[in-house]
């Protein structure tokens, strides 16, 4: 027994916590466009109905949460050479690769067929992500038991989850766009990005395998149970109901979040090109809450923290609603071939006399990165063939000397961002710590009971995440649905209104409600020490 769990207080070294860290990017190759583009994607390229898409979303992903548990009961009954959890990286990569990429097809079908189409592969997709994802989870409670460790491998983890998220949504619409010879709405685009990121992903989670080591494991004296044992023991264990319900409501509120970013820009902001920019400061926010998370909870107890923190972006969010309309567009994403444009409306002002004006398009080089080029029209008025997808600005040198670009940002974008960065960064101490406290419930429930579950513990959690990513996909498109939305069409009124409280208010009242329900867990750090203490001289 001594070998078996002699280091499980081991001190992780950086190879171990970047090459698990880098098993989180390669999952985020998937997680991150499904979180932000799939729901955009479903409606604006493949063609289905906002209220299809919605029932359609709901039922995979339910389907998909009920897979957790039998996953977990599973993982935690395999027995091989690598270990409980490491082998899944290497077995599933593949099939998931393959399903990754016809989720993304849009083949010529009819609107019954492009709904069978979708069901078929997108559950295909989310069972191949629960057979890789739910081992991977569960192998972070198994490399060490020292708490520090987990808080520093966690946060590890999550800079590398979310810099993978920064470059998928930097990148996802550019790339989309690259491959979709210039249209970004193209289906051949969309298909081709998937391709280039379920590649990369089945490579990092190759490397996760080779770099870890699984060191706890189960006493060899522990009873045998059934899954449905292990799930009576977490459902009778007050911290762990507490995180289920925390990661329900988060999950609600960062799909909302992140699947209505693309319509608030579209249909509200009305600057598409903004869109990689805003999802990808997003991430790198997320990113610079998590490099902190582990630093932060040397000091202050981890609920303690959280509470806080979901108070601060429910302040934040319930703002940003009150962030208004620009009050011009300054610059314009051109969406159809033929397109008169007026440096008046561009600009928010009128023409006036002696006024001189240089009209330029924007070429792409990389996310931010743009090159605007000049065009040869000097008058007010810009007549273009074959402009769509091209994104134009106007400079006006006026007869006094004055010069105004339209392609400053307004102050309301610039207030979008910064709200947008400010609460990107509170959220992003929550999963680097949430996961540690899930380990820690791990081994809550081996000193309460006697028995070790961790593929249990941490897939009863994801269920709830996945069925609170249900919810927010299946409520935004609900609402869109209830409101008139209608694909490729400007809106107006409550359909408008909808958009913006999606991304604004509603995921603030839901972080306010999640900051809530941490009141009730009772697994301080503290209590946690002394139950390592305790586990180790049973190990021992």
């Amino acid at each position: 027994m001594t070998s078996r769990n002699s280091d499980r207080l081991a001190k992780l070294t950086w190879r171990e916590r970047i090459g698990y860290g880098l098993g989180d990017a390669g999952f985020n190759f998937y997680w991150a466009i499904i979180g932000s583009y799939l729901v955009f994607f479903y409606t604006d390229v493949f063609g289905i109905g906002a209220a299809a898409a919605a029932t359609m979303i709901t039922v995979t992903k339910v389907i998909d949460a009920i897979t957790d548990p039998i996953m977990g009961g599973i993982a935690d009954r395999t027995n091989t050479r690598w270990g409980k959890f490491r082998p899944y990286l290497l077995w599933g990569a593949l099939p998931m690769m393959g399903a990754g990429i016809l989720t993304m097809s849009t083949p010529e079908l009819d609107d019954t067929g492009k709904l069978i189409w979708a069901y078929a592969s997108y559950c295909l997709l989310m069972l191949c992500y629960t057979v890789l994802n739910m081992p991977y989870n569960s192998l972070s409670a198994v490399l060490t038991a020292d708490t520090q460790e987990r808080n520093k491998l966690n946060s590890t983890r999550f800079f590398f989850a979310y810099f993978a998220s920064i470059f998928v949504g930097a990148a996802t619409p550019e790339l989309a766009e690259y491959f979709g010879d210039g249209d970004r709405y193209s289906a051949r685009g969309w298909q081709m990005t998937m391709v280039i990121y379920s590649i990369i992903a089945s490579c990092l989670f190759v490397v996760t395998f080779l770099t870890t080591r699984e060191r706890i494991q189960p006493s060899l004296t522990q009873e045998k149970t059934n899954p449905l044992s292990d799930l009576k023991d977490l459902f009778t264990c007050r911290p762990w109901l507490v995180l289920f319900v925390l990661a329900l409501v988060f999950m609600i509120t960062m799909t909302l979040r992140g699947s209505s970013a693309a319509y608030y820009f579209r249909y509200f902001v009305e600057r598409p090109d903004l869109l990689g920019n805003y999802i990808g400061l997003q991430m790198a926010g997320l990113m610079v809450g998590a490099m902190f998370a582990s630093t932060v909870t040397k000091y202050i107890d981890k609920r303690k923290l959280m509470m806080s923190l979901l108070c601060v972006v429910a302040i934040l969010s319930i703002a940003f609603t009150f962030v208004p309309k620009p009050h011009s567009n300054g610059v314009l994403d051109v969406a159809s071939n033929e397109v008169q444009l007026d440096a008046g409306t561009l600009l928010g002002q009128p023409h006036a006399e002696g006024d001189t004006y240089q009209w330029l398009r924007h070429d792409k080089i990389f996310w931010i990165i743009k090159e605007r080029v000049p065009l040869g029209e000097t008058g007010p008025n810009l007549n273009l063939a074959d402009a769509k997808g091209q994104v134009i600005s106007v400079i006006r040198t006026g007869a006094d000397g004055s010069v105004r670009d339209s392609a400053e940002l307004p102050k309301e974008i610039i207030w979008m961002f910064a709200l947008n960065i400010l609460i990107s960064i509170a959220l992003g101490f929550k999963p680097p710590i949430t996961w540690a406290m899930y380990a820690d419930v791990a081994d809550y429930n081996e000193w309460k009971n006697g028995r070790r579950a961790t593929g249990m513990t941490f897939a009863a959690t994801t269920f709830s995440q996945k069925i609170g990513s249900a919810i927010g996909s299946a409520l935004m498109l609900s609402v869109l649905a209830v409101m008139g939305y209608q694909a490729g069409q400007m809106q107006a009124g409550a359909s408008l209104d909808s958009i913006v409280y999606m991304q604004t208010l509603v995921p603030g009242l839901f972080a306010l409600l999640t900051a809530l329900s941490l009141v009730f867990y009772n697994l301080s750090d503290a209590k946690v020490e002394s139950i390592q203490q305790d586990l180790e001289a049973r190990h021992s």
